[in-house]
């Protein structure tokens, strides 16, 4: 008797899509026991293949031009900073702009440093990177092309991978240095890996594992390419608009905040100290004029409110305690240029430690900006008129 076809099960009824489901499965089966079989003959359990690392320039984006005005967290450490759209063009090499005035220069000079360096809330043409060379020209009859290579958050590991990469190949006379804040933030939030801290908004690595994160990563990058390239005005404006309507900002050391910190003084400064050291024998290796600068600031003996306040509650520190290690990295880097024979510019020195030049703890306003220009000019004249006669030493 012929069996009902209702009987039958779904593998009956579907015999070709069996076959073919069977054959995936053995097929599937091979590939990853082949696999498996790979990987522990090649480089036993655990490994993982595809992971890729890449050393990240930390730069502004080339060619970018924004609009950028202080935030509420901007607002809230400042007594003076002026709620206005600054203006931050960049270059094709990620210098901010004015930069390269002169096709053929007699000086060309480099600023390596932070968001004390990049001067974003400043008038562009009072950046102290850009007018100096402005009054250096002046002082010099000669044609100076300036560079600022600030960037917000950058510490002195940053600035070496800057100089390697991009600012070298410039050929520049002189490539100047300031940091502290930043390094000092670094090194105090992680003393184990140094300022190689595995904290994504600081690190100088960047790891993509093959991993479902890198994947939507790459496909969001993927959208923000086509953003850019169908309605890149309208989408940024959208951006400045979210940012302004923001009332909380990213907190890069969310996972440290509350822990007691251990102020370990003797390798904070050594380890400051080696990049400071690193970036004269790099200069000096390829023939540029290293100089050092100290970092203005307001960490007084007696300091107002809101200074105090916004050293102590982010980092948890009692505020003479940082201001002991901010003096100290100021000193390293004099005891660096005193024992190398590099120029030291001494802003921390040579700048009133007032709100009239600064408009919170470290950043100039416009008036600090152009006094910073002013003291670097008269420091530099000397040493700039010398360059062209005077070989720079190798160091060897």
């Amino acid at each position: 008797m012929a069996i009902d076809k209702a009987e039958k099960s779904w593998f009956e009824r579907h015999p070709k899509k069996t076959i073919g489901f069977i054959l995936l499965l053995v097929i599937g089966g091979v590939i990853y026991t082949t696999e498996k079989i790979l990987t522990y003959k090649t480089e036993g359990p655990g490994y993982r293949a595809g992971v890729k690392r890449y050393i990240k320039i930390k730069e502004h984006h080339p060619l970018s031009c924004e609009i950028v005005s202080p935030n509420i967290t901007h607002l809230s450490v400042s007594d003076n900073l002026i709620k206005k759209p600054y203006l931050l063009r960049i270059d094709r090499d990620g210098f901010i702009m004015p930069s390269k005035i002169h096709e053929h220069p007699d000086l060309t000079m480099v600023f390596l440093g932070g968001s004390t360096t990049e001067l974003a809330f400043a008038e562009e043409k009072n950046r102290f990177p850009y007018l100096s060379g402005r009054l250096l020209e002046e002082k010099l009859h000669v044609k100076v092309n300036s560079y600022n290579g600030g960037k917000s958050g950058n510490g002195s590991l940053h600035s070496l991978d800057i100089l390697l990469n991009k600012v070298i190949p410039l050929k520049p006379d002189l490539v100047f240095l300031m940091h502290n804040v930043n390094d000092l933030t670094v090194l105090l939030y992680d003393q184990t890996n140094s300022y190689w801290t595995t904290n994504p908004y600081r690190s100088p690595l960047i790891t993509e594992p093959p991993n479902l994160r890198t994947a939507s990563r790459k496909i969001e990058e993927a959208f923000h390419i086509v953003r850019d390239l169908t309605i890149p005005n309208l989408s940024k404006e959208l951006r400045n608009l979210a940012a302004r309507l923001r009332t909380s900002q990213v907190d890069e050391f969310a996972q440290v905040r509350g822990k007691k910190i251990q102020v370990n003084k003797p390798w904070l400064i050594n380890e400051f100290k080696m990049n400071q050291q690193t970036f004269i024998n790099i200069c000096r290796a390829r023939n540029i004029t290293p100089v050092l600068m100290t970092m203005a600031s307001r960490i007084t003996d007696q300091p107002d409110r809101r200074i105090k306040n916004s050293i102590e509650e982010p980092t948890g520190l009692a505020y003479h305690e940082y201001k002991e290690m901010f003096d100290l990295f100021n000193q390293a880097i004099r005891e660096v240029g005193g024992a190398n024979h590099v120029m030291v510019i001494d802003l921390a020195q040579a700048i009133p430690q007032t709100k009239q030049y600064l408009f919170d703890v470290v950043h100039f306003n416009d008036e600090g900006s152009k006094l910073a220009a002013s003291i670097i000019s008269e420091r530099l004249a000397p040493l700039a008129a010398s360059l062209k006669s005077t070989p720079v030493s190798a160091g060897f």
